[in-house]
């Protein structure tokens, strides 16, 4: 609670030297935390890192839900959001303004599942990394363990095939289509953790994970939905447990 007092504190001094106002950036920091220290607690007391995470899914769905409930017309405004953001943020002598525009079109259809699916990444994101600093100190080793293991639930494997399936027999992107976006993201986070339960304790390991990621940044967004299918393979096959590494103490180490 005192870090995120804190925090807040050093947002709204940032936010009214940069912005002119502080009120958005606090609220920014709110919405980023609040929902960490809850699932923080939530890990705590049910030591599942898939329960929590799942948790963290719904609070992605919910912030989709609430913007197709106080909105009426939700693509319409993030499509005003996007052109006001592109116009201070893009050179006119760099990008002409019918680029500018085929941008902000492609864009805002995508927002609200998007902002949903940053969220639920964000979220997850921190969590990771509280949960990797107090493993360091108490239990070296055990978050890397817990996520190695991390396998979603069910309920996502039927749900997320359901929304895509929605979101093509519709003609612009729907809420199904945008929802699906966030059950990807969390697919996606089940296909690094299925990458990480493969290579870890092989030959040249480390090496590979290094190419994985460099792979997964500057493939975006193409690679987004390459290692979502790879965990959503893995949640249907578990091939994590059909594929194990060599063990260095055998013969053929």
């Amino acid at each position: 609670a005192l870090v995120v007092a804190l925090g807040v504190l050093g947002l709204a001094l940032l936010g009214r030297l940069l912005l002119g106002h502080a009120l958005a950036l606090v609220v920014v920091g709110l919405l980023a935390w609040l929902p960490v220290l809850g699932l923080a607690q939530v890990l705590r007391v049910s030591r599942s890192l898939r329960l929590t995470l799942e948790l963290a899914v719904v609070l992605g769905l919910l912030l989709l839900v609430g913007q197709y409930l106080i909105l009426d017309d939700v693509a319409g405004y993030w499509h005003g959001v996007l052109r006001e953001y592109v116009a201070k943020m893009l050179d006119p002598a760099a990008v002409s303004n019918q680029e500018r525009q085929a941008l902000v079109s492609q864009l805002a259809p995508w927002m609200a599942g998007g902002l949903g699916a940053a969220w639920f990444m964000e979220l997850a994101l921190s969590l990771f990394l509280a949960r990797g600093w107090q493993a360091l100190l108490y239990n070296p080793g055990g978050f890397s363990r817990e996520f190695r293991e991390l396998r979603f639930g069910r309920w996502l494997l039927v749900l997320v095939p359901l929304l895509l399936l929605g979101g093509l027999l519709q003609k612009q992107p729907g809420w199904p289509a945008q929802a699906a976006l966030v059950g990807m993201a969390a697919f996606m986070i089940q296909g690094v953790a299925a990458v990480h339960g493969l290579v870890t304790g092989r030959k040249n390991g480390g090496l590979w994970l290094a190419v994985f990621y460099f792979l997964l940044v500057f493939g975006m967004p193409a690679s987004f939905t390459l290692v979502s299918a790879v965990g959503f393979a893995d949640g249907v096959i578990n091939f994590r447990t059909k594929v194990r590494p060599r063990d260095p103490g055998s013969g053929g180490g």
